[in-house]
């Protein structure tokens, strides 16, 4: 006899590159979401959506932080669908949306609460608070309740208007389907990862039915 007993292939966890999803590899692998030969990305780092911590996407699908999904890879397949409604988010994003991660609501707090005596910066600070404040609560209410459909990136953009700390936000403009056809939605995204999305990448939305403004994506891109 010629060798010892031969050995099962190593298997190793990994992220599948056609769709993003948490699998294994070895001999002939494929993977357990869509079926796809094991496609083992090259290390990609991105920020989470829910959290702002930064993740290895080659190496994990959701945050080694929150535990929140993580964003779709750039270029390809949208991921897994939205879970069923109403959806648990990670502890603390409404709290971050809200408040300490909202600019609108931020600045409107310190003008109105700091400056109470005058009457100019009331008057800038309480529309910026309620403005800030509708935006969010209907952007939770989307990842809440909203009814998940397909989405398409038509547009990426950096956005020179605005700055922190010398860097620039992307404006990442979509499409989606809805019950009386398509319509569109965008976000802001600081996220340097998000320069390799292109128009006509996938992606899922989830949105308010009859209210289409009220849309977010799912995940969240940071």
């Amino acid at each position: 006899m010629v060798g010892g007993p031969m050995r099962p292939a190593l298997q190793t966890a990994v992220v599948c590159g056609h769709c993003g999803a948490r699998t294994t590899s070895g001999a002939e692998a494929s993977c357990s979401e869509c079926g796809a030969p094991v496609r083992i990305l090259e290390p990609f780092a991105v920020q989470c959506g829910w959290c702002a911590a930064a993740n290895r996407r080659d190496q994990v699908d959701s945050c080694v932080n929150c535990g929140g999904p993580l964003p779709s890879l750039p270029g390809g397949h949208p991921g897994p669908r939205p879970p069923p409604s109403p959806r648990e988010l990670p502890r603390g994003y409404r709290a971050r949306l809200l408040y300490w991660r909202n600019v609108n609501v931020m600045l409107g707090i310190v003008c109105t609460v700091f400056f109470f005596w005058t009457i100019v910066f009331p008057a800038i600070g309480i529309p910026l608070w309620v403005i800030g404040h509708r935006k969010s609560r209907r952007k939770l209410s989307a990842l809440i309740s909203g009814a998940p459909t397909r989405g398409r990136v038509t547009a990426v953009e950096l956005d020179t208007n605005q700055a922190i700390n010398g860097r620039h936000p992307w404006l990442v403009d979509y499409d989606f389907d809805t019950e009386t056809g398509v319509a569109h939605g965008q976000c802001e995204a600081w996220d340097p990862s998000n320069a390799k999305r292109s128009q006509g990448d996938a992606l899922w939305v989830v949105f308010t039915p009859g209210l289409a403004d009220q849309n977010a994506l799912w995940p969240p891109i940071r």
